[in-house]
C-alpha cells in the first residue's frame, strides 16, 4: 500500500482497544497484508497484561471510506457481529493525518488567541478613555471594572503565551523575521506577566491604580498606573530585565498593554506570513485532499 493509505489506516486504528481488557491494541498499517484489491488482513495479539486474545484483523479500503473489524481468532464471522469495528470516511482521516494539519490548526489557534487578546485590550481602552474624558470621580463599580479589565487582559496574555509556546511554535517556522518579532514580544511581555502574577496573589491590583501624572498642571493627564515598588516581589524571570522597558517609578498600564498587544499582533502577523510563504503548496494540497464528494451509495 502507498504512504497515504498507510497514514489513513494508522489514523483509523488510533485508540482501538481490546474488547476484553480495554488495552490499546496499537495496530499499525505495516502489519497488514493485502488479500485482495481492497482488503488487508493481519493477526494481532492483545498487548495487555494477562490478556491472551489473538485477533484476526481486517481493513477494507473503499473509494470514500475505510472499514475496520477485528474478531477473536477462531470466531466465525458470519454468525456474530465483529468483536471490534470502526468505520470512517476518508475526508476526516485525511484532515487528521495530513502532515500539514498541525500547522493549519496552530495557525487557527493563534488567530483565535490574538482575537481574544484584542477584545480585552479594547475593553481596557474604553475604561481608559472614560478616565481621560471624565476623570477618576467614578463610582466604585467603575473602578472594580477597571481592575477586572486589567486582570482579564493579563489572563488573556497568559493564555496567548501558553498557546504560542505549546501549540504553535512547534509547528510554525521560528527563525529569521519571526525570531526578531518574538524577541520584541518577550520584552513587552515581562511587565504584563508581573501584573498578572501580582493579581494572582492579591486577587486585585494595587489600590493606587489611578494616578495623576505630569510635572505641571497644564501637563497633567489622568491614566491607569501601578507603582513599580508594589510589584517588586512579583517580577517573573530575570528580576533586572522584567521592568527594563519602563521609565520612571510607575507603570502606565494602558501604554504597556498597547505595546504588548502591538508586539503580539506583529508576532502573529509575521508567523502567519512566513508560514504562508513556506508552506503554501502543502496547505493548498491539504485543502484539496480534504474535500471529498458526498458518500452517495457508500
Amino acid at each position: 500500500m502507498d504512504d497515504e493509505l498507510k497514514r489513513l489506516i494508522n489514523t483509523l486504528l488510533d485508540d482501538v482497544e481490546c474488547f476484553s481488557c480495554n488495552t490499546e491494541l496499537d495496530i499499525q498499517a505495516n502489519e497488514l497484508e493485502r488479500k485482495s484489491q481492497q482488503v488487508y488482513t493481519a493477526r494481532h495479539d492483545c498487548p495487555g497484561d494477562n490478556c491472551n486474545i489473538e485477533y484476526d484483523v481486517r481493513v477494507e479500503n473503499r473509494d470514500l471510506a475505510l472499514l475496520f473489524d477485528a474478531n477473536e481468532r477462531g470466531t466465525d464471522r458470519p454468525e456474530r457481529p465483529a468483536d471490534i469495528s470502526k468505520t470512517s470516511r476518508k475526508e476526516p482521516l485525511q484532515k487528521e493525518s495530513h502532515p500539514v494539519r498541525k500547522l493549519t490548526d496552530a495557525a487557527a489557534e493563534l488567530t483565535n488567541a490574538i482575537a481574544i487578546l484584542h477584545h480585552n485590550q479594547q475593553r481596557l481602552q474604553e475604561a481608559h478613555d472614560t478616565i481621560e474624558d471624565e476623570g477618576i470621580d467614578q463610582d466604585g463599580d467603575f473602578h472594580r471594572r477597571v481592575r477586572a479589565d486589567v486582570h482579564n487582559y493579563t489572563a488573556a496574555a497568559y493564555s496567548f503565551e501558553e498557546i504560542l509556546g505549546k501549540n504553535v511554535e512547534p509547528h510554525l517556522p521560528s527563525d529569521g523575521s519571526i525570531e526578531d518579532a518574538k524577541n520584541k514580544f518577550k520584552r513587552e511581555n515581562e511587565v504584563i506577566k508581573a501584573l498578572r502574577t501580582y493579581g494572582q496573589h492579591h486577587l486585585t491590583l494595587p489600590s493606587s491604580l489611578v494616578h495623576f501624572l505630569g510635572p505641571t498642571t497644564d501637563d497633567t493627564e489622568i491614566t491607569i498606573t501601578v507603582p513599580i515598588d508594589d510589584l517588586d516581589d512579583f517580577r517573573p524571570g530575570d528580576p533586572e530585565a522584567s521592568f527594563e522597558p519602563v521609565d520612571g517609578d510607575h507603570i502606565d498600564v494602558m501604554d504597556r498593554v498597547n505595546r504588548h498587544y502591538e508586539a503580539a499582533e506583529n508576532l502573529v502577523d509575521t508567523m502567519l506570513e512566513v508560514a504562508e510563504e513556506e508552506y503554501e503548496e502543502r496547505v493548498d494540497e491539504y485543502r484539496e485532499v480534504t474535500s471529498y464528494p458526498e458518500m452517495g451509495g457508500e
